[in-house]
């Protein structure tokens, strides 16, 4: 599932004193990027998307890691450099190697930076192991109920039989066209069309979503950032989001789409430090 350049990019980031850790959980080995920060802010770990790894969060990576203590980038299951189960994918293997891995490598309370599913994941376990979680930073989390149109529609989206198909997809996460557009096209056509990534679209009519009552249960602090370029999720995430997390801080940027962090990872990361910040302050009496 990975490319050539994606090994290169692991390479790159073990000489900058990353780590390559690998963690035994009950349903297949868990690999992460480990590394320490020369901050004093609380440790973050750092939770990408379907199809996706934690080396494309390596532009996130270079901006925090002056300001915080460690940064972990777990590969979910199937993803990246962790295994896959033996018995296939399923939502509930996911959600066991993220609870069991973060469970192996935190020490103490932590900053979750979840994207699109990896924010999904970091709700999940923000609300099993709430003691665990410093405070939540969500970019676009998947997670919120869908009517079956909506899923279907979304599935339909991730199904790149061209590349001009593959070339609507990006157009859909990016704000606006990246550079090396058709590269990008071209391997995220490939990395969509692996085995591990159609089971988990095809068990989305069968994944319990999030409940307003089970986000109710969050008490730390928690920072959402939605782009209004997004138009992978549909326009009902966003709002379900808002309506379920009233106390939490929401940005929409108008200029940035579904993985922010892809488009302007400075600017993403100065929001996410201003949160950050706050976290360090008295509270008010």
């Amino acid at each position: 599932m990975l490319l050539p350049v994606e090994h290169l990019m692991r390479a790159s980031l073990n000489v900058r004193g990353y780590r390559s850790v690998r963690v035994a959980t009950s349903v297949g080995e868990v690999h992460a990027l480990d590394g320490r920060g020369v901050g004093t802010l609380p440790p973050v770990v750092l939770l990408h998307g379907l199809a996706s790894a934690g080396i494309h969060l390596a532009p996130m990576m270079s901006e925090l890691r002056p300001w915080v203590r460690r940064l972990v980038a777990p590969d979910l299951l199937a993803h990246g450099y962790s295994a896959t189960p033996a018995g296939g994918v399923t939502s509930a293997n996911l959600r066991a190697g993220v609870l069991e891995s973060l469970d192996a490598l935190l020490d103490e309370p932590a900053v979750l930076v979840g994207n699109s599913l990896g924010g999904f994941a970091a709700l999940r376990y923000a609300l099993h192991r709430p003691e665990r979680v410093k405070a939540l930073v969500l970019m676009s989390p998947g997670g919120a109920p869908l009517s079956h149109g909506e899923i279907d529609a979304l599935r339909r989206s991730f199904r790149m039989g061209s590349q001009r198909e593959a070339l609507a997809f990006v157009d859909r996460v990016f704000a606006r066209p990246p550079r090396m557009r058709s590269l990008i096209a071209w391997g995220t056509r490939r990395k969509m069309a692996h085995p591990a990534v159609r089971q988990i679209l095809d068990a989305l009519h069968d994944e319990p979503m999030l409940g307003e009552d089970e986000l109710a249960r969050l008490t730390m602090p928690v920072f959402v950032m939605w782009g209004r370029g997004d138009r992978v999720l549909p326009p009902s995430s966003s709002a379900w989001f808002r309506k379920a997390l009233p106390g939490a801080r929401f940005v929409e940027p108008d200029d940035l789409g579904h993985s922010p962090y892809l488009e302007d990872a400075p600017r993403v990361c100065d929001e996410v430090l201003d949160f950050l910040r706050t976290l360090a302050l008295p509270a008010r009496t």
